[in-house]
């Protein structure tokens, strides 16, 4: 296949263009697939998703490299002659300021912690880059975004040199450059420079704010992610809407809402030891009294909503105070909770009486020879009462 002419490593503001069709052949899903003698899209490739637009009016969805031809996925068949192509622009200036703070952040992390960039992702809302080291903290972090957005408003110059193979790059440049053919560097000014075929800005300052995210562990690493320019002032609009509701509900200033949200974790953790305190109270209170009833062969409680945590502690202590098999059920949002517990020494075999109750009352179950769980449809408790204190159906150990 041909070989296209890259328009936009000669002119990076290149928007649109004309060029002739060399190839065009039918693609995936009704889609054309056409080569061009020249091209300002950039293809898919060094971490960089590739541009959109459109060539001869037919919108463009994919751009990819073949050797060195770059085909053109067309959402259409395009008009015969030659064609006019008209690049995407916010979504290559959002690419471009991605593209060169990644560069200056991974110089960053080179020069204060020694940390090389082994990986990087361009996505549609966040990008990424891997690290080669895993302990880096929130300090070290900090410090090299600080470094980089420094040099974003020094607005230093942002230019590409060709060198004829790798043997001619300088040997200062941040990582190696391809074993073979051409090879493009791109400085930031004096402070980084490293072999990239992608589209960058013509100046730092162009980049905007550059922020850090979060991190995780990657494979002895450490992924950082990160934003720039549009889509850094993008995530602090929806960071601090997001921060200013908070305070609003708090009723509290957007800085006070740490502290407010602390103290009211530390009230809700006094209430819940408050409320489960009062709760075993309840059970204990509830289980003496049941206890001290006298003895039917059988006995059944339904305990009310929400209680279901209750149920097989409740029912096996019963069971063994009663002397008799002990059926509990609470009502849940999900349906009916059931609980079937039997005194060690009874000769009966709780999973085997659940089961057989559980699927006529429509729901499903089982458990050991002590006690069974189980769980039955919305407003099924009193039939699962009325079958088991009936005796059956059952299936008795």
């Amino acid at each position: 296949m041909v070989k296209t002419e890259r328009l936009y490593h000669a002119d990076p503001e290149l928007r649109t263009f004309e060029a002739s069709v060399v190839a065009l052949r039918p693609g995936p899903e009704g889609a054309w697939e056409a080569v061009l003698d020249r091209t300002a899209f950039y293809p898919t490739g060094g971490g960089q998703p590739h541009d959109l637009g459109t060539l001869g009016g037919v919108p463009v969805v994919e751009v990819v490299e073949e050797g060195e031809a770059v085909v053109h996925r067309l959402a259409a068949r395009p008009p015969e002659g030659p064609l006019r192509g008209e690049v995407a622009w916010a979504r290559r200036v959002d690419h471009r300021q991605q593209h060169t703070g990644q560069h200056i952040l991974s110089r960053a992390f080179v020069d204060l912690f020694g940390a090389e960039t082994v990986g990087f992702h361009l996505g549609a809302d966040r990008c990424t880059i891997d690290l080669d080291r895993e302990d880096l903290d929130e300090a070290a972090l900090a410090s090299a975004e600080a470094r980089a957005n420094e040099i974003v408003t020094t607005d230093l110059p942002v230019t590409a040199t060709w060198y004829d193979d790798a043997a001619s790059v300088p040997a200062t440049v941040r990582k190696e450059a391809p074993v073979e053919g051409a090879v493009r560097v791109i400085a930031v000014g004096d402070f980084d420079a490293t072999p990239c075929c992608g589209t960058h800005c013509p100046r730092s300052g162009q980049v905007g704010p550059i922020k850090v995210l979060r991190t995780e562990r990657k494979k002895g690493g450490i992924r950082v992610e990160f934003v720039c320019g549009g889509r850094a002032m993008s995530d602090y609009a929806r960071r601090h809407r997001a921060l200013r509701t908070a305070a609003l509900a708090l009723t509290t200033e957007e800085f006070e809402v740490p502290e407010r949200v602390a103290a009211l974790q530390a009230e809700l953790k006094d209430a819940r030891s408050r409320l489960e305190k009062t709760e075993a109270e309840l059970r204990a209170r509830m289980v003496a009294a049941w206890a001290a009833e006298p003895a039917a062969g059988r006995f059944a409680r339904d305990l009310g909503p929400d209680r279901s945590g209750w149920l097989a502690a409740a029912a096996t202590d019963l069971a063994g105070r009663r002397g008799e098999p002990v059926l509990l059920v609470s009502a849940e949002a999900d349906g009916v909770k059931v609980a079937l517990a039997v005194p060690a020494d009874s000769g009966y075999d709780a999973g085997a009486m659940a089961r057989p109750i559980l699927a006529a009352a429509g729901g499903k179950g089982g458990g050991s020879r002590l006690v069974a769980r189980g769980r039955v449809p919305a407003g099924a408790g009193a039939s699962v009462i009325e079958l088991f204190t009936a005796g059956g159906p059952e299936a008795a150990g």
